[in-house]
């Protein structure tokens, strides 16, 4: 008998949530209710997965691509609160409460991603108590580094914020090239760089610019490879050089 195309998509569906950290290892019963339930999507660079302020009922696993979460402030500036790459889960705690958005989510690469429903999930980590331990887990991380981040943008310089930031990117979806050299595989522009850091244009071309010259790192025009990332752990750490 052929193999029907429904069960091809949602054979797919269950490998690809398989391959997500949070749900990886649970019950076949708990993969097949999310994968009965998801929804694959397909957007491409620029797209908004979804709008700041707008009531969230749905969270999303990045299945391929690169996404940004990005806040637009009152005065009207733009702030990178989050980079996801394939596999993190995007706006699951709001989706869980039906609270709005606290940003929007910016396809920077084509992207595909999972749609899922915040109050299924609510019903599953309440019947399984292995899937809210992940939840919580991925929730007290978040919140670690958004503690971090708060410290970081109010009491560092910025040429130490702008080195951490490119230390957490490498380590997220940093590419080891010859010797110590890391290219970070992410369309990376100097002005996503200064809303990652709460910092204007100017500031981080010339901060990329004299590291350049020191031979720290080599910028593209969207693109950054660390030529010596222990000289920006002495950055991002404040270090005697």
């Amino acid at each position: 008998m052929p193999i029907k195309q429904d069960e091809v998509l949602l054979a797919g569906t269950r490998d690809a949530l398989k391959r997500t950290e949070i749900f990886a290892g649970l019950p076949p019963s708990v993969l097949d209710r999310l994968a009965d339930a998801a929804r694959l999507h397909s957007a491409q660079h620029g797209d908004l997965l979804f709008r700041q302020g707008e009531e969230a009922h749905t969270f999303y696993v990045l299945v391929s691509g690169r996404l940004r979460l990005v806040q637009h402030t009152a005065d009207g500036k733009d702030v990178t609160m989050a980079n996801f790459v394939p596999g993190d889960l995007i706006g699951l705690v709001v989706a869980l409460n039906h609270e709005p958005y606290p940003g929007s989510a910016e396809v920077l690469e084509d992207a595909e991603v999972l749609a899922l429903p915040g109050d299924l999930m609510w019903q599953l980590m309440n019947e399984n108590a292995q899937l809210s331990v992940r939840v919580l887990r991925m929730v007290a991380a978040r919140l670690y580094e958004a503690h971090n981040r708060i410290r970081e943008l109010s009491a560092e310089r910025v040429q130490q914020r702008i080195a951490r930031s490119l230390l957490r990117l490498a380590a997220k979806v940093g590419v080891k090239g010859e010797g110590d050299t890391i290219r970070l595989d992410l369309r990376l522009s100097r002005q996503d760089l200064a809303q990652l850091n709460g910092t204007t244009l100017e500031t981080v071309s010339r901060t990329l610019t004299a590291w350049e010259r020191e031979g720290i790192i080599e910028a593209g025009r969207e693109h950054i490879v660390i030529l010596r990332p222990h000289q920006l752990v002495v950055i991002a750490e404040d270090l005697p050089h």
